[in-house]
């Protein structure tokens, strides 16, 4: 079969759609299929173009047997919103011209959303290419906007809505992350066919190692503090201000908690930790996927936060799956399907979002335990992803819903 695959993300950016996509993407190679990424050149989370691609209005390479088209961006830096929707449109428009003459005529272009601008991309070579469009919902947009206070109520938003209702109209599949996004397609399309396509892992990548003492040497990470770690993005979505709370609740424990990442609110969060002389917490920028399940065998527990609105009632952070994988245990710091998850892996503790108090507490609850019952957490957490979420399993399931 013949798969195009279009998304603003991909390796080797790091993040959840980048990781889901390319493993997904990969495997089916490795099953005899032909799959081409149309991407936009490398920025997230920095807003800024990787030194390998800057210059560049187009570039054609391949990453582990996936053919990968890559198309000019305007990378967004700041904040902005204006800023942002002018990132988000050059790559809609580069990505329609460049698609209209590279793109060879596929089976199945997966769009991924969001952003839910890429839909216009999407719309338009389905129509040029013949093909069947599956749209892939990591988050409900313009929901997630609107909740997140990215976008008010107006003509913008009733136009959004429309939009993200015709898309799943004119899509022949509508994929989910979580059961909550596959209720949230139903409700605004209720002939949509849709299938659960949740977030993994990929067991080979992340598997139990022996934390490398020189690797902790050489990132500062103390010897004799319980550890406690984070890896992912510093956006709004984290709410990370509730860690650095209660990392001032702990000051005086033996506790270090060491944040890895970038993202549009971590200058803000490096100066607050500053300004409260928290000397308890280190941030680390982001690094690359294969060093980050060394770095977490450095870590005694992780962080899973979230930010307190009802839209993330649905939300399975990628990085728990990852957790579990590597056996580390950790606190989840949320409600609805996330806490489920999270609650029957029996590898981890599940504390409300926002609540600095309970953090900490929970932090120290695992502190006080004995190794071997530490251990014992993670172990669980590794038989659960094994027998629920392989992305091997999760590839396989997701082609034979194409095949159907």
């Amino acid at each position: 079969m013949k798969i195009a695959i279009l998304t603003q993300y991909y390796p080797p950016e790091h993040g959840a759609p980048q990781n889901r996509l390319h493993d997904l993407a990969r495997r089916w190679v490795l099953k005899g299929h032909e799959v081409t990424v149309l991407t936009a050149m490398p920025n997230y989370p920095a807003g800024q173009i990787f030194p390998a691609y800057q210059g560049k209005f187009t570039f054609t390479e391949a990453i582990d047997g996936v053919k990968v088209i890559r198309c000019w961006i305007l990378p967004s830096k700041k904040k902005s919103t204006i800023r942002q929707l002018l990132c988000y449109f050059s790559f809609v428009k580069s990505a329609a011209f460049f698609g209209m003459f590279k793109l060879g005529r596929a089976d199945f272009l997966i769009c991924e959303s969001p952003p839910l601008f890429l839909g216009f991309t999407a719309l338009f070579l389905k129509f040029v290419k013949g093909t069947k469009l599956v749209m892939n919902i990591s988050d409900l947009w313009p929901e997630s906007a609107v909740q997140l206070g990215m976008i008010g109520k107006g003509p913008a938003l009733s136009f959004l809505e429309w939009f993200e209702k015709l898309l799943y109209r004119k899509s022949s599949l509508v994929s989910c992350q979580t059961e909550g996004i596959v209720d949230g397609v139903k409700k605004r399309h209720p002939e949509a066919r849709t299938f659960l396509f949740p977030n993994g892992v990929d067991l080979e990548m992340f598997t139990p190692v022996t934390p490398d003492l020189k690797l902790k040497k050489e990132l500062g990470i103390p010897e004799d503090c319980f550890i406690v770690g984070y890896g992912g993005n510093h956006g709004r979505s984290q709410a990370l201000e509730q860690v650095l709370e209660a990392a001032r609740i702990l000051k005086d424990e033996k506790i270090f908690i060491a944040l890895f990442g970038d993202g549009p609110e971590k200058p803000a969060l490096e100066k607050k930790a500053s300004e409260s002389g928290l000397k308890n917490i280190r941030f680390y920028p982001s690094q690359p996927r294969q060093k980050m399940s060394q770095i977490q065998g450095l870590w005694d527990i992780a962080l899973v936060p979230l930010k307190n609105i009802p839209l993330f009632d649905g939300a399975r952070p990628s990085k728990m799956f990852e957790l579990m994988g590597g056996q580390i245990p950790f606190i989840f710091c949320g409600k609805g399907e996330g806490a489920e998850v999270a609650l029957k892996s029996g590898c981890a503790k599940v504390v409300p979002p926002e609540n600095p108090e309970k953090l900490a507490e929970a932090i120290m609850e695992f502190a006080k335990l004995a190794k071997d019952d530490l251990a014992r957490f993670g172990e669980k957490g590794r038989l659960f992803v094994s027998e629920n979420f392989n992305r091997s399993v999760l590839a396989d399931q997701f082609m034979k819903e194409l095949e159907k």
